[in-house]
């Protein structure tokens, strides 16, 4: 795919990551998918009423999110996989907690709007 097949991608990633640090849930549902399955590093596994019910609620609350090593991998026109490195700073129902994790994103463009489908993540 193209550099701009990229760029959309990751400006996506970027638009999601900032709407969590500062909790606009509105943000949010524009950019999760109806489908959106979040895998937390817990193993736990949110669909998305259930991801932005916690969000909402302040059960989950994002602190800092730094990407490093991010790579787009293109599945077709309106697909793609996002793979990196993720270190977060949240608070989880009033915990703070680090996490070094490897992790893969799968996003989905419906009419050049992208929207996070999977969201899955790995303790390093």
């Amino acid at each position: 795919m193209t550099h701009t097949f990229d760029t959309a991608v990751l400006a996506a990633e970027k638009l999601r990551c900032a709407a969590m640090l500062v909790g606009d849930i509105a943000a949010l549902e524009t950019l999760l998918d109806p489908r959106l399955q979040f895998h937390h590093a817990t193993g736990a596994v949110d669909d998305k009423p259930a991801y932005l019910a916690k969000m909402s609620a302040g059960r989950i609350t994002y602190v800092a999110i730094e990407w490093s090593d991010e790579r787009v991998i293109a599945l077709g026109d309106d697909a793609a996989v996002l793979v990196g490195r993720m270190v977060t700073d949240v608070r989880v129902e009033g915990a703070d907690k680090r996490l070094n994790n490897r992790v893969t994103t799968v996003w989905s463009s419906n009419a050049g709007a992208w929207r996070l489908v999977v969201f899955q993540s790995t303790p390093l």
